[in-house]
């Protein structure tokens, strides 16, 4: 089982490794191929998952929030939600960037 750490000064014990996600169903993989990493992690004993699709380069419209997506679609079938801690970032828009992401209910 790999080690754990507290995240800051809270109760919350984190895997020392988190699975960053931001490439899923950008870069990465179809979903399937995703939910079966995500899940290979989870086995592994991980609970840390990273959604934040903020760094992939160039940044293309069709990739905005698929991460989260693909993430939430995963955790929609899990009896484990509890002990997973699921991480993300928000910031404004960015230099270099074409897009910015549309509220998320007209996706």
């Amino acid at each position: 089982m790999p080690r754990r750490k507290k995240l800051g000064s809270s109760d919350i014990e984190v895997c020392e490794v988190c699975l960053g996600t931001m490439t899923f169903g950008a870069m990465t993989a179809d979903e399937a191929a995703c939910h079966r990493i995500l899940d290979r992690y989870v086995a592994l004993g991980g609970n840390f998952v990273d959604t934040a699709e903020m760094y992939p380069v160039p940044v293309k419209e069709c990739w905005i929030g698929r991460s989260e997506e693909i993430v939430g679609s995963w955790l929609a079938g899990r009896s484990d939600r509890a002990e997973l801690v699921i991480a993300t970032k928000v910031a404004g828009p960015r230099g270099g960037a074409q897009f910015e992401a549309p509220p998320a209910r007209s996706r």
